[in-house]
């Protein structure tokens, strides 16, 4: 593991390096960066809580922090990105516990409406994917290793769904003179996939789809 990571440690700084030169080379050509921040999806509302509060299980929060790591490309007229980014939340009652783990992949396409030397605002379309997988645990649950029959250890639910997502984005970019810049990020993204809830262990019934659980966005990107 040590030395997967210290890979991918030494990509990420012999690509910064290269994008760093290209972009003094060639200041008015189509310019790469190596990003990484912070987004919170802000979600209407989960279907799939309407089952847990009926159960009497602690719901999926509605906000989630994502990390993200990413490329960003700025030409003249034209930017985007490509953002990969790892959802983490949980919530618990007095009795049980969620724990929701997600991965997004999103693809954003804009105009450059201002692009001035130090200051840009862009606007355009996201297009992304979330696929997610939702844990709901009993505490105190025993298990018995003498007994691991799964009829007999139960207490424990996995689901997961995989939900696209389209919508408007907006951008500003500060400090675009200098080695490390900064940019806001905002936008609306609307499910239009079904996003049914399944598992791997078993055959969901009475499963409910996400489509419409609409999500606002904003974050922070470091370049």
């Amino acid at each position: 593991m040590k030395k997967i990571i210290l890979s991918v440690l030494l990509l990420v700084a012999t690509l910064t390096s290269a994008q760093e030169t290209n972009n003094e080379k060639n200041p008015d050509k189509l310019k790469a960066f190596f990003t990484y921040g912070l987004n919170f999806q802000v979600h209407d509302e989960y279907a799939i809580n309407s089952k847990l509060n009926q159960a009497g299980l602690p719901e999926l929060k509605t906000t989630t922090p994502e990390l993200f790591l990413g490329m960003t490309f700025f030409g003249k007229k034209y930017s985007g990105d490509l953002d990969f980014g790892f959802l983490n939340s949980k919530n618990e009652n007095d009795a049980n516990e969620n724990k929701y783990i997600g991965f997004t992949t999103r693809l954003r396409v804009h105009y450059n409406v201002v692009n001035k030397e130090k200051i840009a605002f862009t606007t355009g379309l996201n297009i992304s994917n979330t696929t997610g997988e939702l844990n709901i645990y009993s505490k105190n649950n025993p298990i018995d290793l003498n007994n691991l029959v799964p009829d007999f250890n139960s207490g424990h639910v996995s689901l997961r769904n995989n939900l696209y997502y389209a919508g408007p984005s907006a951008s500003v970019y500060f400090f675009k003179n200098k080695a490390t810049q900064l940019r806001l990020n905002v936008g609306y993204e609307f499910a239009f996939s079904k996003g049914n809830w399944k598992s791997d262990y078993g055959n969901v019934l009475n499963s409910v789809n996400e489509r419409g659980n609409n999500r606002f966005l904003f974050g922070l990107t470091i370049m």
